[in-house]
């Protein structure tokens, strides 16, 4: 199914494109997307905050430790 919609010789606009993949999905060639249960969506979306919690958490880190290393101040061995 992929490889249909990959680039054809000949189509370089977008609107060209849009309708080789219009007529495609016309003729029943193009499958649908996945999309997750709602659940796998909200644990998903809670994976993506915590990520950004603890990336959040890291950098506050090594701004604190590089302001102490300015200062002399070594907190680590």
């Amino acid at each position: 199914m992929l490889n249909i919609l990959k680039a054809v010789p000949g189509r370089k606009t977008d609107v060209k494109d849009a309708e080789w993949i219009a007529d495609l999905l016309r003729h029943g060639l193009v499958k649908g997307s996945f999309v997750p249960d709602r659940q796998q969506r909200e644990l998903r979306e809670l994976v993506r905050y915590r990520r950004g919690l603890i990336q959040q958490r890291a950098d506050l880190i090594n701004r604190i430790q590089k302001s102490f290393g300015r200062c002399h101040i070594k907190l680590s061995r």
